[in-house]
């Protein structure tokens, strides 16, 4: 028992000095002892990241998962933000080409010398044989049935039925529509009449020596009882010559944009002939007063 304890105070004694020496050696600077505890580092160093790699990589998903997050919510927010700019620009585009518009229509107002009112479009005819639209004007506005409608580029169509506050219009180019025109350049009288596409009218009873070529602007003559003279039609697109027909296979473009318009023009002003002929409306049927009722009475 006594030579344990002795060992073991030797054991402390041995070990306290090698302690202190230690500790006096590594004060030394540079220690002597460096290189040995890089050594031991570097044998430790695998061990300790081992150690440590689990919670650094569930720091590392945790903030990929919270960065992820958080960017998908940034994308939702501007793809959010970016649809509602988009509307807007729509929305901004769409007035700025309103207001284009009006002020075209308003320039041809000025242009004109008779009293127009200027109307907008807000329906149309659900046939697809019928080319009608509905007008916010009606009655309580002046309109009246066959009042000749123009856009700003020329002449839309007509009124065919007129309610308070709106107004059915036959476009120009409906089957049943006719207006009586003349070549701008020379004077030469025609009927052009409706297609049923927006994009044709067929000018009627020319004579095969007329003289008329591709791109005459047709105006309209005033003869019949609806368009006062002077305002533009139609433009020739097509002049087919055939040899067993006297008179010419005639297309032309409407000049006013009929798909496109939103806001047209009621005119108020009549033809000239117009005064002379109402009047004879009492005469029979048997027996027609001129020539431009007989006109008048193929474009209802």
């Amino acid at each position: 028992m006594f030579l344990s304890n002795r060992r073991d105070g030797v054991t402390f004694i041995v070990a306290m000095l090698c302690a202190l020496i230690l500790l006096l050696v590594d004060s030394q600077r540079p220690s002597p002892l460096q290189p040995l505890r890089n050594a031991l580092y570097s044998v430790i160093e695998p061990v300790f990241l081992g150690l440590t790699w689990p919670s650094r990589s569930l720091d590392e998903l945790s903030g990929n998962l919270r960065m992820g997050l958080q960017l998908q919510a940034e994308s939702d927010q501007l793809r959010e933000e970016n649809l509602l700019l988009r509307s807007q620009v729509q929305k901004l585009s769409f007035l700025a080409s309103d207001n284009a518009r009006l002020r075209g229509l308003q320039s041809a107002a000025e242009v004109l010398n008779s009293r127009v009112l200027i109307s907008e479009i807000i329906g149309l005819d659900p046939n697809p044989d019928h080319h009608v639209l509905i007008i916010n004007r009606g009655l309580q506005q002046g309109i009246y049935v066959g009042q000749a409608i123009l856009d700003a580029n020329g002449v839309f169509g007509r009124v065919m039925q007129v309610g308070n506050t709106t107004a059915r219009v036959m476009l120009l180019t409906d089957r049943s529509h006719s207006v009586p025109v003349r070549i701008n350049r020379n004077g030469i009288r025609a009927i052009l009449s409706g297609t049923g596409d927006r994009r044709e009218l067929r000018l009627q009873y020319v004579p095969e020596k007329s003289d008329i070529n591709v791109g005459d602007l047709l105006v309209t003559s005033g003869l019949g009882l609806d368009f006062p003279e002077g305002y533009p039609v139609a433009r020739v697109t097509q002049i087919d010559r055939q040899a067993d027909d006297q008179f010419l296979r005639i297309s032309a473009l409407p000049v006013a944009a009929l798909d496109r318009s939103r806001y047209v023009l009621a005119l108020f002003e009549k033809p000239v002939g117009a005064q002379f002929i109402e009047p004879a409306s009492e005469v029979p049927a048997s027996a027609p007063s001129s020539a431009s009722e007989a006109v008048h009475a193929e474009a209802p």
